[in-house]
């Protein structure tokens, strides 16, 4: 969604490049498929582009089956239109410190319970990526980790914890 890995989107500059359905497909499709549809059962790329796009976008050749590019995605079971989902990712990202379920339900449209739950699936689909693509370079910013150990619980502390009194010192 970001024009460049380190330069984000302005919210006008989102809805310029999204600014309906099939664009937020076609953003989908090209970073999903780079431009040739796949199967998402068989994984054939012998497919053809239904009419109107009914049932769904694309139909297999080899398994007769039809699929879009939500098929064996978080987006397989939602109703909820593309656009939404890239909108939900958009404030999610750039939410310097989160974002409540409710506010984002007030500005995607939709329920609270609908918005958490967008959130998480997003949230799920970042954590599977990470193990995968976060072997490099990472920036964090305004982070402590530890802590004093005499402002540490007993059974936190280093020298409980290892049984040695040399890594306190």
């Amino acid at each position: 969604m970001c024009k460049d890995m380190h330069e984000t989107l302005s919210t006008f500059e989102f809805f310029a490049k999204f600014p309906d359905e099939a664009a937020a497909r076609k953003f989908f499709e090209n970073k999903r498929w780079g431009g040739e549809p796949v199967c998402g059962h068989c994984g054939s790329v012998n497919v053809t582009e239904c009419k109107d796009h009914k049932p769904m976008a694309y139909r297999c050749k080899d398994c007769r089956k039809h699929f879009s590019v939500r098929t064996g995605t978080v987006l397989a079971e939602s109703r909820l239109p593309l656009q939404k989902w890239l909108l939900a990712i958009f404030i999610l990202t750039s939410a310097r410190k989160g974002i409540p379920s409710t506010q984002m339900a007030r500005e995607l449209g939709v329920t609270q319970k609908t918005a958490w739950f967008l959130a998480q699936r997003i949230r799920e689909t970042w954590l599977k990526d990470r193990d995968n693509h976060m072997g490099g370079q990472m920036q964090v910013d305004e982070t402590y980790v530890g802590g004093r150990e005499k402002n540490k619980h007993a059974r936190e502390t280093l020298i409980k914890a290892f049984g040695c009194a040399q890594i306190a010192a």
